[in-house]
């Protein structure tokens, strides 16, 4: 699927949303025509493909499109769908139900299988170990992770994948957090919330519901890439609301855009994504640099406030996580109190040092349960940040 995502292999790609489009070279001499419309979950491509939507049309959605008038082609398509919805006939409605009702009965089979298919595979691990993990080809995890993806369940997929980098990187604490992680699975197969099984929801279906309105700071960053698509996740922190929310942008050319104006508080309607941290952008008032933003005044204070977020997602890896002055001591940020949380020896704590030389700082970062990835400092009643 990467080649997909190669930009050399579309041509006139553009978007007006809520519709996407692009032409596509594939095996063939003409281009196959791919067309999406988000706000109604419906996609066309001329490829051959039974697969809906087929993986043209998903590839497209990771693109970042630039803003166009559509082509004759996509006039036509939208045309022709807004004319079979406007056929409001009892008929034409039974027959828009019934398909609605087929493609969730599909889905949900699918799914249902891969659930199945899940517990045989824990049930296979569990019986031959954990210890055995390691001398698994890659063609065993590659082979598992292709049929979650086909059952339609990709956050199963991302999971077991999760699993094998543990597993190949080693270290000493590898068997401990494979365990949690198999048992995550394990409470994933009877709980099955959609967004850890990897049900999408269209962004601008989001922003159809109720939104929230408050001063965001946007305060910590992480960016991955899975060779297919980068991708920059913030947590960001609501003034009046007192809550963390989590924005999240995809790109599978160049780096993504953040929602929001990273290291600058910002007002804005954001909209919740339902059972879930995760927000879609509405309505942006404006932007400016940040005021102090509050911290616990100790490291056991900041751990008490997870309790939350954990019996809200009992599988979510990393927290939001700040404590006021801390200092510096080997590897570990240590509070007033003389308790201490491991850190990360990366750039965030290096540029930490540089700025503020060694004094006591307030300190805000992204916590796994092992090391704080440092992300933001403020000095003096200065908010920087440094990753």
């Amino acid at each position: 699927m990467r080649t997909r995502a190669v930009p050399t292999r579309w041509q006139g790609l553009g978007k007006a949303l809520p519709v996407l489009w692009g032409l596509y070279s594939g095996s063939g001499s003409v281009p196959y025509r791919v067309c999406v419309d988000l706000a109604a979950g419906s996609a066309k491509c001329t490829c051959p493909s039974r697969k809906f939507p087929c993986k043209h049309a998903i590839s497209l959605q990771e693109l970042d499109l630039p803003d166009a008038l559509p082509p004759d082609w996509v006039e036509e398509w939208t045309t022709r769908r807004a004319t079979r919805e406007l056929d409001s006939s009892p008929e034409a409605v039974a027959r828009r139900v019934r398909a609605r009702e087929k493609t969730a009965a599909n889905r949900a089979a699918a799914m249902s299988s891969g659930i199945d298919g899940l517990r045989d595979w824990l049930l296979d691990v569990a019986s031959a170990g954990i210890a055995s993990l390691p001398g698994r080809p890659a063609s065993w995890w590659q082979a598992f992770i292709a049929r979650m993806i086909d059952a339609q369940v990709p956050g199963i997929a991302g999971a077991v994948a999760e699993i094998q980098e543990i597993v190949a990187r080693s270290g000493p604490r590898w068997t401990s957090d494979v365990a949690d992680r198999l048992g995550g699975l394990h409470l994933l197969c009877f709980v099955q919330p959609r967004s850890r099984l990897g049900v999408t929801i269209p962004e601008e279906t989001v922003r159809a519901t109720p939104g929230v309105l408050d001063t965001w700071v946007a305060l910590l960053r992480l960016e991955t890439d899975d060779g297919r698509v980068r991708t920059v996740r913030q947590w960001c922190w609501g003034r009046e609301t007192a809550r963390w929310v989590v924005a999240i942008r995809h790109s599978a050319v160049g780096a993504p855009v953040p929602l929001l104006p990273h290291g600058q508080e910002s007002k804005a309607l954001v909209h919740p994504y339902p059972n879930s941290d995760r927000v879609a952008l509405g309505d942006l008032e404006g932007s400016r640099p940040p005021s102090p933003v509050p911290a616990p005044q100790s490291w056991r204070t900041a751990l008490t406030t997870l309790e939350q977020m954990l019996l809200a997602d009992p599988w979510q890896r990393l927290f939001p996580l700040g404590c006021s002055t801390v200092r510096l001591h080997g590897s570990t940020l240590v509070d007033t109190t003389g308790h201490g949380l491991p850190v990360r020896d990366d750039s965030g704590l290096d540029m930490a040092l540089a700025l503020t030389g060694g004094v006591p700082f307030d300190a805000w970062g992204l916590w796994d349960g092992h090391a704080l990835r440092l992300g933001a400092i403020a000095v003096d009643g200065t908010l920087e940040v440094v990753a």
